[in-house]
Order: C-alpha cells, then structure tokens, then sequence
C-alpha cells in the first residue's frame, strides 16, 4: 500500500497523520532589475515551530478553508483548492497582501480586509463584506513536500507573479 497520495489528495488513511498546509512564494519583476524580487516574512521568535525563521507566507488548512473551497470550487479536488486558499488566506493575514482576485484590490482596501481577518479569521465573510472573488487557479503548484511521519506538515506550495509595480505590504 502506499504512503503517499497525488498532490490534489489527502494522505490515505494508513499513511502517517500528517497537517495540511500551503505556503506561497510570491515574486514581481522589478523596472530597475532584472531579478525577480521575493516577499519573506521573518517568524516571531517565539514561535515553537521555525521560530525566528525567513519564510514564504502560508499556514496550516482549516476548516474553513475547506468549506469554502466546497463552495467556490465544487467540481476541483477539495485537498488542492482549499490548500490554496490556506495560503491566500494566510498571505493576507501575515502580509496584507491580498493575492488572486478577480479584480485588482486597492492598498486601503486590503488593510482594511486584514484587520477583518485578523478579528474574525473569516476570510469568506472578508470576500462577502469587500465583494470579492477568488481566483485559486491563479495559483500555480510549485512543489508538494510531505515528510513520513506524524504531525508533519503536508504543504503544498505554490508560486504567484504580482507582475511589476508597487506593492503595499504591512507585517507583524
């Protein structure tokens, strides 16, 4: 039997008990350089797990990110869409970033869906209350990386171009 599953499945029930996750590298083109420039965020080091660490933006999947990916995206795999959705939700939430929208998102208008999230961790009321729509496909899988054994964390990872031009970004 095997201990391992394709990138948009959940982890058989024999394999370890592992923690869906997704993290997000995110890149733009500078006009000045020719190097593509990368968002990090440096973990509080306080934190028991990669305290203090340089990081792409992303988290664990909750519940929540599942239910919504049943809604926006019934006929997808439930494992890839609410993994990305994990890593918009976390991205907006750990950066003020907001990533793969429909429609362009203004810098106050993302300042003002962080706070939400940040008070309600809803992002499905933050979508309702700004009228937003996700665009998870705009996201695209990068790599798949799943250590054996439990609590380990399963995380996909996907990568997204903001193109050029600024950025407003506001982290802890």
């Amino acid at each position: 039997m095997p201990l391992t599953a394709p990138s948009d499945q959940p982890m058989p029930p024999e394999a370890p008990r592992v923690v869906p996750a997704a993290t997000i590298v995110i890149f733009r083109r500078s006009a000045e350089a020719a190097l593509p420039e990368l968002l990090m965020v440096q973990r509080s080091r306080e934190m028991r797990f990669a305290g203090g660490a340089a990081v792409f933006p992303g988290g664990r999947v909750d519940p929540a990110d599942r239910e919504l990916a049943r809604k926006i995206a019934p006929e997808e795999p439930e494992e890839m869409t609410a993994a990305r959705i994990a890593g918009i939700r976390e991205t907006l939430e750990e950066t003020g970033l907001m990533i793969a929208t429909r429609r362009p998102v203004s810098a106050p208008e993302a300042a003002a869906a962080r706070h939400m999230l940040l008070e309600t961790g809803a992002l499905a009321a933050v979508l309702d209350r700004f009228g937003w729509e996700l665009a998870p496909q705009a996201l695209t899988l990068f790599a798949h990386w799943c250590p054996l054994w439990d609590n380990a964390f399963d995380t996909r990872f996907f990568v997204t171009d903001l193109g050029t031009g600024a950025v407003d970004v506001a982290v802890d």
